[in-house]
This record gives C-alpha cells, sequence and structure tokens, in this order.
C-alpha cells in the first residue's frame, strides 16, 4: 500500500471509531425531562441543559405540571430570561415551584428557584423537623423568620393561621 492510501485508509478507520465513540456517547445520555424538551422545541438552548437539571432536581419521577412564561421576543429567546412555574407532587405533599433561568455572558446559564409548601405545624417546628440542618438567620422583619444553608439557600417561614408556610430559595450560578 503507498502512503496516501495507508494514510487515508488510517483517516477512515479513526474517523470510524470517532464517529462509533460520539454514537455511544449520544446514546448513553438521558432524554431530556418534558419541560426541557419542551423549551428546546421553543429554540431555547442555552440555558436548556440548567433547565434540565433544576427540574429533575425539584420533580425528579414526581407527578408534576408545568406553566412557561416566555419572553415575547421569540426570535432572540436564548438573550432573555425563562420563567416556569411548576406543581409537584412527591407523594406527600402537594407544593409549588417558580425557576427562573437567565443566560449569561459567558455561555452558561444562571438559576434561581422557589419551592413552597403549606405545613400544619407552627413555624418553630417546621424549622425543627423539615430544616433542623439549615442555620437560624434572624428575621426578615418581625413575622418572617429565615434559615440559612451555605450560601445560595435561604428558608422562609412564614406563619399561616395555625401552620407554616416555608419558601426555599435557591440560586445556582454558572461557574466560570
Amino acid at each position: 500500500m503507498n502512503k496516501p492510501l495507508s494514510l487515508l485508509f488510517c483517516l477512515m478507520l479513526w474517523a470510524g471509531s470517532i464517529a462509533a465513540e460520539a454514537e455511544t456517547t449520544q446514546a448513553k445520555l438521558p432524554p431530556l425531562n418534558p419541560l426541557a424538551a419542551a423549551l428546546g422545541q421553543l429554540g431555547v438552548s442555552t440555558c436548556q441543559g440548567r433547565v434540565h437539571q433544576v427540574a429533575n432536581f425539584l420533580s425528579g419521577k414526581s407527578d408534576s405540571g408545568a406553566v412557561l412564561l416566555l419572553p415575547p421576543d421569540r426570535n432572540h429567546i436564548n438573550d432573555h430570561l425563562i420563567t416556569a412555574s411548576m406543581e409537584i407532587f412527591d407523594g406527600a405533599h402537594t407544593f409549588y415551584s417558580s425557576m427562573d433561568f437567565s443566560p449569561s455572558v459567558a455561555a452558561g446559564c444562571d438559576a434561581t428557584y422557589e419551592t413552597i409548601i403549606y405545613w400544619p405545624n407552627n413555624c418553630d417546628s417546621v424549622a425543627k423537623t423539615q430544616f433542623a440542618e439549615a442555620k437560624q438567620a434572624g428575621k426578615m422583619r418581625k413575622q418572617i423568620p429565615y434559615l440559612t444553608y451555605g450560601d445560595s439557600l435561604q428558608i422562609f417561614l412564614m406563619p399561616a393561621g395555625s401552620g407554616c408556610v416555608s419558601i426555599k430559595k435557591q440560586a445556582v450560578w454558572e461557574r466560570l
């Protein structure tokens, strides 16, 4: 075999192995959750991975439904904030979650989410039982105490009759 022909044969083998490896890698990727897939069909690409990550974290395999609030400029959808609200049933509780996704200049995506749950117990009890690992951080003003957990998670406990509404808020920033 002459050199150009053998080089071409080696390149063809190498390209074939790369294509086979790419197919194997693609086959290993899990399918996008319904929210990330729907946003992808609307043209969202910059934040699609972050949507998949946050929605899976919040709802996992639970029964949920979502409503989207999209920017009016759909031609540049990747340049704007995307927001979604979800009703999630985890088998024990039904709760509301709000998620916001913002493309960042570094071609990544920052996100925040809130989950809101009503508890029949008072807020002191909820703090001790549901959020025992969080640190007491004070009160926003007079009625709503808040807890922190790490640098990006806050939990607000709002009295509601004899019960309590917890509002858990977390930010997920793109690491540069």
